[in-house]
């Protein structure tokens, strides 16, 4: 079985992908940090990643497992910014260059 993944970056985030031919459907993973912010704000950042990542998976080359980290430092981008980052690396899956 040929698996194929990696790691991309852009502040404040790295996202890790995995594709295989055994995986049926995209699936999404978070890794925020109590470092990141208050309850409030890392909830605001899972909801951001979680919806970002269901608008962009049917656009998908394949299906892949996705696990999102979030910085420490992620406060001190701004949600425009932040939103920014996470359509940059989620494009690389759709089959646009990243």
């Amino acid at each position: 079985m040929k698996t194929e993944g990696g790691v991309l970056r852009k502040f404040p985030l790295s996202m890790r992908y995995l594709h295989a031919p055994d995986i049926q459907q995209s699936r999404i993973g978070f890794v925020i940090r109590k470092g990141a912010g208050d309850a409030v704000y890392r909830n605001t950042l899972r909801r951001t990643l979680r919806e970002m990542f269901r608008e962009a998976k049917g656009r998908f080359v394949n299906p892949a497992w996705v696990v999102f980290e979030v910085s420490d430092r992620a406060a001190e981008s701004t949600r425009t910014q932040f939103r920014g980052s996470t359509e940059f690396l989620l494009a690389s899956l759709c089959g646009h260059p990243a």
